[in-house]
């Protein structure tokens, strides 16, 4: 029987600008006697990756459009923050009430262009977090300073949460990836001896589990250790490996936009 473990690692400290993700995690590791051992997966919650790398707007200091004031009426949200959603995405998709959803630049499919207020600042201040400028590229360089500092061959995975147009609620996905190839394709037999092929987005499928862990609010767990899981090592890997289907989303919007029921 195949294991499979999440671990939240305890203790994480509030995280500031500047500060040594990789570092954290091997420190926090060793003070709870957690082991991180070579095939291991670390999962990252986005909005720790954002404050360290100062992806941090005051929206004190945006200028709102008009385009932006049209959505601050729709959904009841500021103007200023309405900008931001703006000058993230390269689309609105959809808006439900306070809901704006959006295409990011990055081409993630998300609520609000992945912008995030909470968790970063007391009220007094108006900041809010952007999504890492490359979120591969930032699981990568914690990836191979964890290896450099315990020489183990893991992978890393950004996380964050992200809501649909076709879909109530939100979950997990994977906006960053290190190490580990972004779709498990098998041909295989099914139960009754016919030919089986599949594509699994086993990546997103790990985000979805360490979010259980993580929590939304103030559980204060935004990394957990993933052990027993079987994937394929890569060195050279992409998120956007699995974002061509919102390419094709993108040339057959119309279309599907009015399939949808509302």
């Amino acid at each position: 029987m195949t294991k499979i473990e999440y671990i939240a690692i305890p203790n994480i400290p509030i995280v500031n600008i500047g500060d040594d993700i990789s570092q954290i995690i091997v420190n926090n590791c060793k003070e709870s006697n957690i082991q991180i051992c070579d095939g291991d997966i670390i999962v990252i919650a986005q909005k720790i990756v954002s404050i360290s790398e100062n992806a941090i707007v005051d929206l004190n200091h945006i200028a709102p459009s008009e385009k932006a004031i049209e959505i601050s009426k729709l959904t009841g949200r500021s103007p200023e923050e309405c900008q931001v959603f703006l000058d993230e995405s390269t689309e609105i998709l959809e808006i439900s009430g306070r809901h704006v959803v959006t295409r990011h630049k990055n081409g993630y499919v998300c609520t609000s262009a992945g912008v995030d207020k909470s968790n970063v600042s007391d009220k007094k201040n108006r900041l809010v977090t952007l999504l890492p400028k490359n979120p591969d590229n930032s699981a990568q360089k914690i990836r191979l300073a964890i290896k450099k500092m315990l020489d183990v061959d893991i992978a890393v995975i950004i996380n964050d949460t992200m809501g649909k147009p076709y879909r109530r609620g939100a979950i997990s996905e994977s906006i960053g990836i290190a190490g580990i190839k972004a779709l498990e394709e098998k041909d295989s037999q099914d139960l009754f001896g016919n030919p089986s092929k599949s594509q699994v987005a086993l990546v997103d499928e790990i985000a979805a589990a360490s979010a259980i862990l993580m929590g939304e609010s103030d559980e204060q767990n935004p990394i957990v250790l993933v052990k027993g899981v079987q994937y394929t090592r890569v060195e050279n890997t992409s998120i956007h490996d699995l974002l061509k289907w919102f390419y094709y989303i993108k040339l057959n919007r119309d279309f599907i936009m009015k399939s949808l029921p509302f």
